[in-house]
């Protein structure tokens, strides 16, 4: 027979969006405080629950305590515990079910003591078994919750009171919300990591072409190219001239199934009107006074391989006809032969003309265009400024063969930089050229620069250095020192042939202030 019990058992439930009441202790609320400042540093989810249950345990020295999370489905996982065996079975943990269901249920924070002199509780719960005598569970956000702060103490242990319930249920309201925004944080750094680390790799790629730069735009059209190479996929490549429209054709052929095959690039605009369906198409013998034998045009020559149609735009009317049933169906005849042959070639075409005008204005057909294939654009140099310090650095590299290895100073490339390259990266290539083969100076100076360049340049740089314009913000001192200082080691170290221990004599510092501004300027690095 049952012995009564004579010990009062009480229940609590707290809303956890409701502020702290009155009551609540000063102690309490620097606790909070500081807690609140230690996660607000935390970019780890695992940390900030961690530093959660530690400040539980501190402060309310529960016997058994754990930080649950709910799935949809309602499962729960630990993700800290504290003298608990949460490695089984969810039904064999040894804590209360009853106060993890209710929390769960109604979102509501729960406090129960004196759980022993509950004989119902006892009965569902096997509190007696456990010697339960207190616990507070609490729900971390609502509707859904997403997790569970559980808490109890046994035996002649404290009880714990509605203080305690207030201040677990404060915490809790800096756990669930800092959990969510620390998973987004870490969401966002992966989803970064992985968007570098994916334009780090194309960046490596990309130079196996010799086209340089890491601007967005640019690899993301090297991007989307490869994909449509591996395909199969037709390819028109779009952009202004001089942007490396043969340099992706290339890597088109190398990123498809055809790599190794014949690539053969059709320079249109080159061809001659009168021998240009013949170079395309070929001929046979007698088909005019010059075709002397069977001859395969160019698309014959490509036949399992890729075909590069450059300034496919430029093809004259009368032969968009013939060039539009080669797209079709492979189909062709060489000149003065009633003979179909077939062809199986991957095609990329490259223009720089505006073809939907040229549509609009009749001198070019429409269903060739539509038939030309996914349009890929590739930047100019104006819109990817940054790349222009990448490409004089390679350009300088490939000519730069003399004894004493020259260098480009400060403002020199500010005035390159600031140029709008009308004829893009090929017109670069050529003043970097010029100017590493004809400058006298260990040190390139806008002087150096064709005239054309620096008279449209914003700073309208001349001689040894740029004149600031009257409109424009001068920089801080600092700024103009350390360029003038940068300058003057560059000039040392010319002078010296790189022998860093007779320029750290000739400006006469100290070896430590020598390396220190090498570091600094970037000039420590192998290449710099």
């Amino acid at each position: 027979m049952a012995r009564s019990r004579t010990t009062s058992q009480t229940e609590e439930t707290l809303d956890p969006s409701a502020a702290l009441s009155g009551a609540t202790s000063s102690d309490r609320l620097l606790a909070i405080y500081s807690i609140g400042r230690q996660l607000l540093e935390q970019r780890d989810p695992g940390e900030v629950i961690r530093t959660i249950h530690r400040a539980l345990i501190d402060h309310l020295r529960p016997d058994h305590s754990c930080v649950l999370s709910v799935s949809r489905t309602g499962e729960l996982k630990a993700l800290a515990s504290r003298n608990l065996d949460l490695t089984g079975p969810e039904s064999e943990w040894e804590l209360s079910h009853t106060a993890c269901d209710k929390a769960r249920e109604t979102g509501l924070a729960v406090l129960m003591a004196d759980q022993i002199d509950d004989l119902a509780v006892r009965a569902a719960d096997s509190v007696d078994i456990l010697k339960i005598r207190s616990i507070i569970c609490v729900p971390l956000a609502q509707n859904p919750v997403k997790g569970l702060i559980y808490l109890d103490n046994r035996g002649g242990h404290r009880l714990f009171d509605r203080a305690d319930l207030e201040f677990v249920t404060a915490l809790s309201l800096y756990t669930g919300t800092l959990i969510q925004r620390t998973r987004e944080f870490v969401k966002n750094t992966n989803a970064l990591k992985s968007s570098n680390e994916r334009l780090s790799l194309l960046e490596e790629e990309i130079r196996r072409y010799h086209i340089v730069g890491r601007d967005p735009k640019l690899l993301s059209a090297f991007d989307q190219v490869c994909k449509l190479a591996a395909a199969g996929a037709r390819v028109i490549l779009r952009g202004d001239t001089g942007t490396g429209k043969e340099l992706f054709a290339r890597a088109y052929a190398d990123n498809s199934d055809r790599r190794g095959k014949p690539y053969v690039p059709v320079p249109i605009p080159a061809l001659a009107p009168t021998v240009i369906e013949s170079e395309l198409f070929g001929h046979v013998k007698g088909a005019f006074t010059e075709a002397r034998q069977d001859k395969k045009g160019r698309f014959e020559v490509a036949h399992g391989g890729v075909l590069f149609l450059d300034e496919v735009g430029d093809i004259d009317l009368s032969l968009q006809p013939k060039l539009l049933r080669f797209l079709d169906s492979g189909e062709l005849y060489r000149v003065g032969d009633t003979k179909v042959r077939y062809v199986d070639a991957y095609v990329v075409s490259a223009t720089n003309r505006p073809l939907e005008k040229m549509v609009e204005d009749g001198s070019y057909r429409g269903d060739l265009l539509a038939r030309l294939g996914q349009t890929v654009h590739l930047p100019s140099l104006q819109e990817r400024q940054e790349d222009i310090l990448a490409l004089v650095e390679h350009f300088s590299a490939m000519h730069n063969r003399g004894p004493i290895k020259k260098q480009f100073a400060h403002e020199t490339l500010e005035v390159l930089q600031a140029y709008r390259w009308e004829f893009n990266v090929r017109q670069l290539a050529q003043v970097v050229q010029t100017v590493m083969c004809l400058s006298e100076n260990d040190v390139i100076l806008p002087s150096d620069l064709p005239d054309y360049i620096r008279e449209h340049s914003p700073a309208q740089a001349s001689g040894g250095g740029a004149s600031s314009s009257s409109n424009e913000i001068p920089r801080s001192l600092k700024e103009v020192m350390d360029e003038h200082e940068k300058l003057h080691i560059v000039r040392a170290l010319a002078f010296t042939k790189g022998n860093k221990r007779k320029a750290i004599e000739l400006l006469k510092i100290s070896p430590d202030t020598f390396y220190k501004r090498l570091e600094q300027f970037g000039l420590h690095k192998k290449n710099a």
